[in-house]
């Protein structure tokens, strides 16, 4: 162990020296890459514009990222930006299941040379060949132990580069925590943009309109079906990013409801078409938000907006076999639960209105609901069961 010499008072005194690594364990542009790390998660590209950062940083010549579902015969995502697209695909179809550099202990950077026997390359051929084409100067490191996903990072060097150094592994290694968290929110936003899709292409199957507004009113969001209605302009419309009623009435009706905020009971709005066909059906409710997201102008109130003419016909037989009904107050229900008025019912049935209202009054007690918009709500809750395509 060295020493260092220091003289007091006529006396030696000898201090020893550690050995100190003063070389740097973190890329210099570590902000920078950790803040492409997280932002990049919601681009278009998931991961990429993080990926060209860090074969900035690292001087490394590529650097693929793969996620992939445990013992997948294929990667679920394989991204090597500024790499020719064709090796990539032709690692992807027919060198994934026989890479050998594979299972690295979690968390841990290994480098290929050293996980990779020489016997072991030797029997996988075609992936031989793919490294003595690229390179075998290759760092990675693989994490998912805790996860649905396994994460599969590897920085590459051209044969003409220098070698990764062990100073180029402890500045990998640095990354890793940052990366576990990035895996974790990468699947929660990936679980919720699915579940987002599914419940949209549900709704629109429907043919249900679905419009989301902030506290102020402003539109936010709306799906096909609600497109179609609006510019349609018969009754509703969209004007300067927020809805407008014909009847100013609604829009008091709705500016009211959105006031009173999570306090207010879902509100059923009938809006009458000045062209004749059937009314328009408006249900508003409060939207699912966190407290801190509708107050910071995120969603307030969703609405699903139903069409008669266009949406989906309720199959009424259904109805009677689920609630217990006869096949004249089923066949009631049936087209209340599409948006018709009672009169609009009676008249489509060719029965009195009376009669509609003696069968609500026997499906009230059936089903101990106590309102019509109770009715349509315990129907469609039943959907897409007992739709059946309009006819």
């Amino acid at each position: 162990m060295a020493s260092i010499i220091c003289c007091k008072a006529g006396s030696i005194i000898l201090f020893p020296l550690l050995m100190l690594d003063l070389m740097p364990e973190e890329y210099d542009d570590m902000p920078g890459v950790l803040a492409a790390l997280f932002a990049s998660l919601l681009d278009e590209e998931p991961w990429a514009a993080f990926l060209d950062r860090l074969s900035k940083a690292s001087g490394a010549t590529w650097v693929t990222l793969i996620l992939t579902p445990r013992a997948a015969e294929q990667p679920g995502m394989i991204l090597t930006p500024n790499a020719d697209p064709g090796v990539g695909a032709d690692y992807s179809s027919r060198l994934f299941a026989d890479d050998p550099f594979i299972g690295l202990p979690d968390g841990k950077v290994e480098h290929f040379r050293d996980f990779v026997s020489a016997t072991m390359l030797d029997r996988k051929t075609a992936f031989r060949e793919f490294v003595e084409h690229t390179s075998d100067e290759i760092l990675g490191v693989d994490i998912g132990e805790a996860s649905r996903l396994e994460l599969r990072l590897r920085l590459t060097r051209a044969a003409d580069q220098p070698r990764f150094t062990i100073e180029d592994r402890r500045k990998l290694e640095k990354i890793v925590p940052h990366l576990r968290i990035a895996l974790a929110l990468f699947e929660r936003l990936a679980a919720g943009e699915t579940e987002q899709r599914i419940y949209a292409g549900a709704v629109a199957q429907m043919a249900v309109g679905l419009i989301i507004l902030d506290r102020k009113g402003k539109v936010l969001r709306l799906n096909a079906p609600a497109s179609t209605i609006l510019a349609e302009q018969d009754g509703i419309a969209l004007r300067n990013g927020a809805l407008s009623f014909d009847d100013a009435a609604l829009g008091r009706q709705l500016q009211d409801r959105l006031a009173r905020g999570e306090d207010g009971a879902p509100m059923t709005i009938r809006i009458e078409r000045p062209s004749g066909t059937g009314d328009l059906l408006l249900v508003a409710g409060q939207a699912p938000a966190p407290d801190f997201v509708s107050a910071g102008g995120g969603p307030a109130l969703v609405l699903f907006l139903t069409d008669p003419t266009h949406g989906p016909r309720i199959s009424a037989e259904a109805i009677r076999d689920l609630l217990g009904l006869t096949q004249g107050e089923a066949a009631v229900a049936a087209h209340l639960a599409e948006g018709l008025a009672p009169a609009e019912v009676a008249a489509r049935l060719g029965i009195s209105a009376n009669t509609v209202r003696a069968h609500l009054r026997s499906i009230f007690g059936k089903t101990g609901v106590k309102r019509q918009s109770q009715l349509v709500q315990l129907v469609h809750q039943s959907l897409p069961s007992l739709s059946r395509p309009a006819g």
